[in-house]
């Protein structure tokens, strides 16, 4: 990663920490030789077998579940019948035939004909509203013309039998003609925003021969499109168009082609684009998929005579057909309107996650993100298949970034694989064979001469003696500040290094880095008498174990005699107990996690060891030393990277929920940090915008008043409402006991402490805060790289109305050797011209060579800058404005190119501060990769909550002829280290309506919907925050990045 220069504050944060003196070692390191655990989970072989080998289907092209349901799956088969399978887990399942279109689907037996009945989905209220779509093609007379349509229809199942459909309520929304028999694309499916999203082809043929692939102004082809069938408030009609039927479906009004006037750069009629399209330039999208943990857009889609591909989809996202085919030029190249040379708007297409060729198959089969039980070496990874070839692979993600082939493993090889499909019941991974007419599992086994997991605890090497738990030397038992919610249990644990080399390496926020071979051990007791603690009984014995890249898990399951502890089964396990509490019995059932669901928590955003982290640790522990700061101890014995320990005083640390000398507010985010931060944060694999880390500034967090992907049924529901328990959505899902509860995953009890705990917050979240001053912008800046002619450095700051303002502003170049900035990389002599319009003010190339040198210096030191070397060619100027807009520019002397921090200082005294102010700041630079982005940071003073609109604005320059525009900027903002908010594109925030309005009263120049610019639009609290701006996937250009205070 980059360095990040948010200012001086946050350039000196390295040395900032105290340092608290040595006291006699509580804790010594000795290795845990007798550790028993393999390095890395037994390596699996996969292969396929016949799930239900008494059920033959007639080509069979999709398998489908309704939401919710537990063993009922629907089998599609090309030739148009819809099969129930309705219990899977019976003896000898038995299929009924749930409908019957063979009349009206148009198709043929021929394996290698594209038409046909293509695809299924349930309503996601399907339950009680028993509609479900199709996706079929037809021979029919429209408005256009008789011959082959396309069609998507909604259908309700029979109200007097739930294993059959009603064949008579077919409602048409969608029927288009279509020229050609192949390319029909063919997935439909709802959302986590509860849209309907449909993938289409090309209309067929050779080389996109009738030309869609890159238009929005004719038909449904060559992309996806994203319905509201529901037809919600603020959703808008379609165009008109022979296909529609009218009054059946709305278009999301954030859909990104909504309101557009363009497209790749030649101007559409709006009247006539196709408002519908999510995505375009796909040639034939066989199977799109949601990850269920993420919501990210996954599609493959089949290539014609080179690549395969598999593509993250996102909003408005352009693929390239056919002027792309993978990763490589497509069979038309790109024409000069799409490509000028004056840099003018024109198509930016988004490579795919992965590509491959021909020699390797001929017709991607798309699958989805496992997210299941069984086979935990596949969690996370995306699952897809080759028609032809029959390979099937899994592929390991890097975030949205395109992987290399050491990501891609061949899991096992079967032809004719046309889907796949997750068992309702185990949540196996199952493969609809269309040449065999079968469905298949998935199977794995482990491989030949691996080593295995130890059978009992007892063999682990953990204890010296099980039935006491007496750890074994090297294991050391510690507690953190906040326990994950364990369904009453209470819990042990003790951590372990094999050797005595391996170290931690300590972070004072965000999670600590771990070395291989580093094991951690808790140990779970239920009480069968809650609250008496001699009915206490052990339940299990959990590991988990760091790897050289990532971590596994695996537990252990005690005995009744409670002697030893057997291990758990790859798919984990229940077991229910008796338990009395206030006087009466009940049961309760205890979930033992599968291997995959422990990958579920411990996440690589959330640091895999989710109680190893500094908020986490910083408390005493009784060592059999004596009393000491546990980060002290570990430190101070040789587990961590550090000479010294800091001193705890200085390091943050959670509150456990009956510390009441503690806020309600820190008890009440230590909570959401330890049992939703691992998956809801940035990077994290949750869903929707909140971000539960208590290291995450309030303001910035996304709760109070936060947005939600899934509203619960009501539009009022916010993540917390304050004073509003009932439309606070996160206690709702904490609340309750239904399948929607969270914690999702090893807990099956409410948590009555923390509704409790949550409900004061709430409450309290409604009383008024205390009255504060205004804060003040005291510090802008910008680190990129300054080069020559238009690629100079040209930071641009505006002063408020009112009295005159004394401003420090420094450019640094040889200072920031400091930093790690190599001495080639850096600019060697920055010459530092301040303007105001074209006038140019004062220059400076020097700063000690100054006349006003030493008060230049004094400044630096009143307001906390990092002190220039005094024989350096840094410069700076130190010099009273009036209010209005400026320019500082950073060039090299004698035309030298390199990188430079240029700062603007608010140098009033904190204690009289003038009533003008800094209000707005921009940046227009050459953003590069790696250490070349462009990093912007701000300071707000001490005071009230400071509004901030910031952007980075890439495509929205050529509008002022600005050439090599960035094509897609990236702005994410960081507080401290952590990365607190991130956009890609501006109009597909939650809070696009806000941003809007915010730059109209800035008087921002307006930025076009759907264009690829990006905004973010935040409350800041006092402090220092860094403002990186990258091209996605590694794209480079000339952005603007710019900050406004708003009113």
């Amino acid at each position: 990663m980059p360095t990040r220069f948010p200012l001086s504050v946050v350039l000196s944060l390295a040395g900032a920490v105290a340092l608290g003196p040595l006291a006699a070692q509580p804790l010594s390191r000795v290795p845990a030789t007798s550790l028993r655990l393999p390095a890395g989970p037994p390596a699996t072989t996969f292969s396929t077998t016949r799930a239900f080998p008494s059920l033959a289907f007639n080509g069979p092209l999709a398998l489908v579940s309704p939401p919710g349901a537990t063993r009922r799956l629907f089998v599609v088969e090309k030739t148009g019948r819809i099969w129930l399978i309705p219990d899977v887990t019976a003896a000898s399942p038995a299929r009924t035939l749930f409908l019957d279109l063979t009349s009206r689907v148009a198709t043929s037996s021929d394996a290698n004909d594209e038409r046909g009945l293509l695809a299924l989905a349930f309503h996601p209220n399907y339950a009680s509203n028993g509609q479900f779509y199709v996706w079929y093609t037809l021979n029919a007379s429209t408005a256009v013309g008789g011959g082959l349509h396309d069609r998507l229809a909604r259908f309700r199942v029979s109200p007097g039998d739930a294993n059959a459909a009603d064949a008579n309520s077919e409602q048409p929304l969608i029927t288009q003609r279509d020229e050609a028999a192949n390319h029909n694309g063919g997935e439909i499916l709802f959302g986590p925003d509860g849209y309907l999203y449909l993938s289409l082809g090309d209309e067929g043929g050779g080389d996109d021969t009738f030309q869609n692939s890159q238009r929005i102004d004719r038909d449904f082809f060559a992309g996806i499109v994203r319905l509201d069938v529901d037809q919600r408030a603020g959703s808008l009609p379609p165009n008109a168009h022979p296909a529609v039927h009218p009054g059946t479906y709305a278009v999301p009004s954030d859909n990104p082609f909504v309101g557009a006037t363009t497209f790749n750069g030649a101007a559409v009629n709006p009247s006539a684009v196709r408002t519908e399209f999510w995505a375009t330039g796909l040639r034939n999208p066989w199977r799109i998929s949601f990850d269920s943990a993420t919501g990210r857009l996954w599609c493959a889609d089949v290539g014609q005579n080179s690549r395969e591909e598999i593509d993250v989809i996102v909003r408005g996202g352009n693929y390239g057909w056919n002027y792309r085919e993978g990763a490589i030029a497509g069979p038309r190249g790109i024409p000069p309107a799409l490509n000028p040379p004056n840099g003018r708007a024109g198509a930016t297409f988004i490579a795919p996650i992965w590509d491959y060729p021909r020699a390797q198959g001929q017709s991607v089969t798309g699958g989805f993100v496992y997210r299941g039980p069984l086979h935990p070496a596949l969690h996370g990874h995306y699952l897809f298949a080759d028609f032809v070839s029959g390979r099937i692979w899994s592929l390991r993600p890097d975030g949205d970034n395109p992987v290399s082939a050491d990501r891609v493993q061949l899991l096992a090889t079967d032809t004719g694989i046309s889907s796949c499909g997750i068992d309702p019941a185990t949540g196996d991974i199952l493969l609809a064979d269309l040449l065999e007419g079968s469905i298949k599992r998935l199977v794995a086994t482990p491989a030949i001469g691996s080593t295995p997991f130890p059978a009992a605890l007892s063999a682990t090497g953990a204890f010296t003696n099980v039935a006491t738990l007496a750890p074994a030397p090297g294991f050391v038992a510690y507690e953190p500040n906040v326990s994950f919610w364990s369904d009453h249990a209470g819990k042990r644990r003790w951590f372990a290094l094999a050797d005595t080399t391996s170290v931690f390496g300590f972070a004072a926020d965000g999670a600590w880095t771990l070395p291989p071979g580093a094991v951690w051990v808790k140990h779970f007791d239920l009480e069968l008498t809650r609250g008496d603690p001699a009915t206490a009984r052990r339940i299990e014995t959990r590991f988990l174990v760091k790897t050289t890249t990532g971590v596994y898990g695996i537990t252990y399951r005690w005995n009744d005699a409670q002697t030893d502890a057997t291990l758990v089964p790859e798919e984990g396990a229940d077991q229910t107990f008796t338990i009395l509490e206030n006087g009466s019995a009940r049961a309760q059932t205890w979930r033992f996690p599968s291997r995959a669901e422990c990958l579920t928590c411990h996440t690589p955003a959330g640091g895999h060891a989710l109680t190893f982290n500094t908020r986490q640790l910083n408390r005493d522990h009784a060592w059999a030393g004596g009393t000491a700061n546990i980060i002290t101890a570990l430190a101070q014995a040789g587990y961590l990277n550090l000479s010294s320990p800091p001193a705890s005083a200085t390091l943050p640390a959670l509150a456990p929920a009956a510390d009441l000398a503690k806020s309600v507010e820190l008890r009440a985010r230590s909570y959401l940090d330890v049992n939703c931060a691992m998956c809801h944060q940035p990077g994290g694999t949750a869903p929707g915008w909140w971000d539960a880390r208590a290291s995450t500034p309030l303001t910035l967090a996304g709760i109070i008043d936060g947005a939600l992907l899934d509203p619960g049924g009501d539009a009022a529901n916010r993540v917390i409402t304050p004073g509003d328990a009932v439309h606070s959505r996160l206690l709702q899902r904490i609340a309750t006991s239904d399948g929607s509860r969270m914690p999702p995953l090893a807990t099956r009890e409410r948590d009555p402490g923390a509704e409790s705990l949550l409900l004061q917050w709430i409450a309290a979240l409604a009383e008024p805060p205390a009255p504060r001053p205004a804060s003040r912008l005291i510090n802008l800046a910008s680190r990129a790289q300054a080069g020559t002619g238009a690629n100079v450095l040209i930071p641009g700051f505006v002063i408020a109305p009112g009295a005159d303002k004394p401003v420090l502003i420094r450019a640094v170049g040889p200072g920031l050797t400091q930093f790690g900035v190599a001495a080639g990389d850096a600019l060697a002599q920055p010459a530092l011209t301040l303007l105001n319009g074209p006038r140019v003010l004062a220059i400076n190339t020097r700063w000690n060579t100054a006349a006003n040198a030493g008060a230049i210096r004094a400044a630096a030191v009143r307001i906390g800058a990092f002190a220039l070397p005094e024989g350096g060619a840094d410069s700076a100027l130190l010099v009273t404005l009036p209010p209005g807009p400026y320019t500082a520019q950073a060039t090299g002397l004698n035309n030298t190119t390199g990188l430079a921090l240029v700062e603007i200082y608010d140098a009033d005294s904190p204690a009289a501060p003038a009533p003008s102010r800094l209000i707005n700041t921009a940046v227009r630079a050459h953003v590069g990769t790696d250490a070349n982005i462009v990093i912007s940071g701000l300071v707000v003073g001490d005071g009230a909550l400071k509004t901030v609109l910031i952007r980075a604005v890439g495509p929205g320059l050529a509008a002022f002829d600005v050439a090599g525009v960035l094509a897609e900027p990236v702005v994410t903002l960081f507080f401290g280290s952590q990365s607190v908010a991130t956009n890609t594109a501006w109009s597909a925030a939650p809070n696009a309506a806000a941003i809007r309005a915010a730059a109209d009263r800035v008087g921002a120049f307006v930025l076009a919907t759907g264009s690829r610019d990006s905004a973010l639009l935040v409350t800041l609290s006092s402090g220092a925050y860094t403002i990186q701006v990258a091209g996605a996937n590694g794209s480079t250009g000339v952005a603007l990045v710019e900050v406004y205070e708003v009113p």
